[in-house]
């Protein structure tokens, strides 16, 4: 997700000329980068440029696999959300040079001041955070120079990725799309684009029968990030898992890949 503020709220206007049937005016969207990635939510479903309501945590260190270069799946963090164990924290580290550290699938310990942030979602719940600033890596056994980074054990919503700017300006749409579709679009991207040019008129948190690896979209009423209004895509296996997520208030299972 790669939007300011002020433009995300032009887009939104866009959008909304295109879910009325108008033709937007004037150029496609261009989509500015950001000084620093969106944050994600606990469970990686939302997304947020500056998450308010910010409170400090007593915890000083955890431990978890890491899911990105500023992502980390933790294993147990209480802080002002129900959820304690398997949630995602987002890692501003003190030294960059320590990103090369950060291998996918790796577990590392990292010292920081962590708080917690919470954001008034359009449904009837709200959206928490976890963010470890100043952080650092425990010393331990760095991964070996040819080491490859695991395959995504976890998936998280990504809102507005460089790799699918052309698409969305044909669709004349935002997007919010599972993360691990993004890593290989000359895969991915074909049957990415059909989903998105056929969502499915339901909401993010019901299933549609089918392949629990085929790609469907629908349109995001929950708004994955409040500065958009956008088509989420994800594969079926995801859909199920936020359903149950919010249906049978499972909230200690990580998203599948």
């Amino acid at each position: 997700m790669r939007l300011t503020p002020a433009a995300g709220v032009l887009l939104l206007l866009v959008g909304a000329a295109s879910a009325q049937g108008g033709s937007p005016a004037g150029p496609p969207p261009s989509f500015p980068p950001l000084t620093a990635p969106a944050m994600q939510s606990v469970s990686g479903r939302f997304n947020s440029l500056n998450p308010p309501n910010r409170h400090d945590c007593r915890a000083r260190e955890v431990t978890g696999r890491v899911v990105s270069k500023t992502l980390m799946l933790v294993d147990e963090l209480a802080c002002g959300q129900a959820e304690t164990r398997n949630v995602l924290a987002n890692v501003a580290l003190r030294n960059p040079a320590e990103a090369a550290q950060m291998a996918v699938g790796r577990r590392v310990t990292v010292e920081a001041k962590f708080q917690s942030a919470e954001e008034d979602r359009a449904a009837p719940f709200d959206a928490f955070f976890l963010i470890a600033e100043d952080a650092a890596l425990v010393p331990g056994d760095p991964p070996g120079p040819s080491a490859q980074p695991a395959p995504a054990f976890t998936s998280y919503m990504l809102c507005q990725p460089p790799g699918l700017d052309a698409l969305s300006a044909k669709l004349g749409s935002d997007l919010c799309v599972q993360s691990t579709l993004v890593e290989n679009l000359s895969v991915t991207g074909p049957a990415l684009e059909a989903a998105a040019r056929a969502p499915a008129p339901v909401a993010p948190a019901d299933t549609v029968p089918g392949d629990p690896n085929a790609i469907t979209c629908r349109p995001d009423l929950e708004h994955s990030d409040l500065q958009l209004r956008a088509i989420a895509c994800a594969r079926n296996s995801y859909w199920a898992w936020y359903k149950t997520k919010w249906h049978d208030r499972n909230f200690l299972a990580p998203a599948p890949p």
